[in-house]
């Protein structure tokens, strides 16, 4: 009996010995796995990649990524496997297609300075040319609405007639916006600035497309309050200048940025430096 238990103990001491290896075998196991799936999920379809990468550049009409091409890339210093002569094409289209825009909006420009000096509101209006387009500026007090108002004085009709007849001469967009001062603005039937700015802006355009017939479908409007200042309003002056009802001539075309990469080959290629057409940038304060 005594042998029959002791055989017993044994038994069960070497089962718990060995038990820790079904453990062991089952923590392999689950890596071996892990380590395939993760294996498995690394492997990317350069070929398909690939492909779906130029339909992309394609239809965005950019320059598809050096790095597929078994460049090195911008950051490794890797030399671009567009040539010399691709990249100068690409830069010459953009300097056209800049230029070219930039001749219409000046010829807008010049129209509108022409009306307008030919019925004596050649001060009423002042030009400046931005990226997004020809920028037509009207201060409102005194010419288009009286103060906190939104009805057109009969002095600001006779300023759009002018604009009128030089912006329906243009398949530009247009963009009307509304601007005004600080200074606070409650009550019927203009709760703030922002609804007094986006009802002016939406005045001018009703004028211009109810009465003067542009194209509703070319033009739109907007109301800033006073988030878009011209100039600091610390003056009486200065915040008479921010309010204000601006006309955007939109460019007509949108001009595709080259890397720098392209440009810095193009010009050490051609002993030049590479530049672009384009107008004035707008200096907020």
């Amino acid at each position: 009996m005594a042998q029959r238990v002791r055989r017993r103990d044994h038994e069960e001491e070497h089962e718990n010995e060995e038990r820790w290896l079904l453990t062991y075998a089952d923590m392999i196991t689950l890596l071996m796995v892990l380590f395939i799936v993760l294996f498995s999920i690394g492997q990317l379809d350069l070929k398909k990649f690939q492909q779906l990468s130029s339909g992309l550049a394609a239809s965005f009409g950019t320059a598809q990524n050096v790095a597929l091409n078994g460049g090195t890339g911008v950051l490794d210093g890797g030399d671009s496997p567009l040539d010399a002569e691709t990249a100068a094409k690409v830069l010459q289209e953009q300097q056209a297609a800049a230029a070219e825009a930039q001749r219409q909006l000046q010829e807008t420009a010049d129209k509108v300075k022409e009306t307008l000096a030919g019925q004596g509101l050649g001060d009423k209006v002042t030009f400046r040319f931005e990226d997004r387009g020809l920028v037509l500026q009207i201060v409102t007090d005194d010419v288009l609405f009286d103060l906190g108002k939104a009805e057109l004085r009969p002095q600001g009709r006779a300023v759009l007639d002018g604009l009128a007849g030089a912006l329906k001469t243009v398949p530009n967009k247009l963009s009307v916006e509304g601007h005004t001062d600080n200074r606070p603005i409650s009550g019927f039937p203009f709760a703030s600035n922002w609804e007094l700015s986006t009802f002016r802006a939406t005045t001018v355009l009703r004028y211009l497309v109810e009465q003067k017939g542009l194209d509703k479908k070319r033009i739109g409007a907007a109301g800033y309050g006073e988030e878009q200042p011209l100039v600091p309003n610390d003056t009486l002056e200065h915040q008479a200048k921010n309010r204000r009802v601006e006309i955007v001539v939109l460019a007509p075309t949108q001009v595709v940025r080259v890397p720098a990469s392209i440009t810095s080959t193009t010009s050490t290629t051609d002993g030049g430096t590479g530049g672009s057409a384009g107008g004035t940038q707008r200096k907020e304060p």
